[in-house]
């Protein structure tokens, strides 16, 4: 899945090492490819707006080492204690930990980032994976498809 993961129009994921987006992940597509000279791909963010009214698409050059293809989710996954998961915040997917399980298909989610504790429904929620040598890790549970 290397490089081609990356390729024109394809859909990604870009981190940002700044303070206060550190474990946060944005949806975007790339509208330019890996530059050999500077190892930065140009993409359009999905929910990250450029201007105050939001209704033009934020567009940057992004560090290739901070972007990831989009992880595969598994339909109707339900979660447990302490499990730890990506949870649809602010704009962006953000690392957190199962800290309860609710009534009616809901989680409590802990960020260490900001230290918050919020309700979330399970279709806002996915198991959190690291994209590791070009490979998820944990991989996609092939049996949940089913």
């Amino acid at each position: 899945m290397g490089e081609d993961c990356f390729k024109k129009g394809a859909e990604v994921e870009v981190s940002f090492e700044e303070e206060g987006f550190r474990g946060s992940w944005y949806t975007a597509t790339v509208v330019r490819t890996v530059s050999k000279k500077n190892n930065k791909i140009f993409v359009e963010f999905h929910n990250l707006m450029a201007d105050e009214k939001g209704t033009k698409p934020l567009r940057e050059f992004v560090n290739a080492i901070l972007v990831r293809p989009v992880p595969p989710r598994e339909a109707n996954r339900s979660f447990k204690f302490s499990e730890e998961v990506d949870a649809f915040h602010n704009d962006g997917w953000w690392e957190g930990v199962v800290t309860a399980v609710l009534e009616d298909s809901r989680y409590s989610v802990f960020f260490r980032s900001s230290r918050e504790q919020i309700d979330f429904r399970q279709s806002d929620l996915r198991l959190h994976r690291e994209w590791v040598h070009g490979k998820w890790d944990p991989p996609l549970d092939e049996e949940s498809q089913s």
